[in-house]
């Protein structure tokens, strides 16, 4: 039944979060088509935003305020990406803020607007709550705003924020490419791998500085590994043939590949099975903590050559 009593519409705006309401919950209040026809008109204290959707205030609105807006117009199911999920993440970037892109089952049609990219996903991401909003994962968000981006040096610059500074993994934005099968992902895999060549490059770096630290004598580096049949199992970081001694500084965290994990194991299998020690080291492990990774070299190559 509506709401006889007199309405403060000045005073109305402090009821909704954000200042944005929807048209059925005006009328539910008791106003009327009319009366907010009349103060969304030009010059007026409120504005339409979105269909149904208002924003009680006169002032140009928010980002906040637009997204607010964007997911009341969506309504259920729908979860913030791209751009905006980057920022409730707290990712800074320089890409430049277009549409508020959300994501929706594919079982749902909400039309898109010039505000509001509306993407129907067969693969709905599991979204947690920033500021109070269902937002994309950060992995999911990032991948979500770089397949609209067409320069090199944008993606570049996005992907290696979130890997070095908010900690996702390579496979990860890997795995959200792949199980999405967009098109115009391309230039996405291409920065991947240019970022995991970048850190492998590191890695060897570091390594080759530790075993010099440890005074070892140098190993055979970058030494490739087959399997009985002959495939191929990647490279080990380093072997000593005399003291029968692999190393094998695995970057799975940094790895585009989501396959690697199981192929090291398979690596390191074959390496014991001729006869090799094999010492494996988080390449994470070679920065953060050297003085254990020197220690835990010296004494493998000391168990596998006590005569030395």
């Amino acid at each position: 039944m509506p709401n006889r009593h007199p309405i403060n519409l000045d005073a109305l705006s402090t009821l909704f979060p954000h200042r944005i309401a929807s048209a059925t919950d005006l009328i539910d209040l008791g106003l009327t088509g009319s009366t907010m026809k009349r103060r969304c008109s030009p010059g007026g204290p409120w504005q339409r935003l979105l269909p149904g959707i208002l924003l009680l205030d006169s002032t140009a609105p928010t980002r906040g305020q637009l997204v607010q807006a964007a997911l009341r117009y969506v309504g259920r199911d729908a979860v913030v990406t791209g751009d905006d999920a980057l920022a409730l993440h707290g990712v800074r970037t320089a890409l430049p803020r277009e549409r508020v892109h959300l994501l929706v089952p594919s079982k749902r049609f909400v039309r898109s607007s010039a505000s509001v990219f509306v993407e129907r996903t067969p693969i709905p991401p599991r979204p947690v709550l920033r500021d109070g909003l269902l937002t994309a994962p950060l992995a999911r968000a990032a991948v979500d705003a770089a397949r609209r981006i067409n320069s090199r040096a944008l993606v570049t610059a996005l992907f290696a924020e979130v890997v070095f500074h908010k900690g996702v993994r390579l496979d990860e934005l890997n795995t959200e490419l792949v199980m999405g099968k967009w098109r115009g992902t391309t230039l996405c895999q291409e920065v991947l791998h240019d970022i995991g060549a970048r850190i492998r490059s590191g890695v060897s770096s570091l390594a080759r500085d530790l075993v010099l630290r440890a005074g070892l004598p140098p190993p055979r580096w970058n030494v490739p590994v087959d399997d009985a049949q002959g495939n191929p199992l990647g490279t080990v970081t380093g072997t000593w043939d005399d003291a029968k001694l692999a190393w094998d500084v695995h970057a799975f965290d940094f790895d585009p590949a989501p396959a690697s994990y199981p192929t090291a194991l398979k690596r390191g299998s074959r390496l014991a099975a001729t006869g090799l020690l094999v010492l494996h080291t988080p390449a994470t492990q070679l920065r953060s903590n050297p003085e254990g990774v020197i220690n835990e070299l010296t004494a493998a190559f000391a168990q596998s050559c006590p005569s030395t």
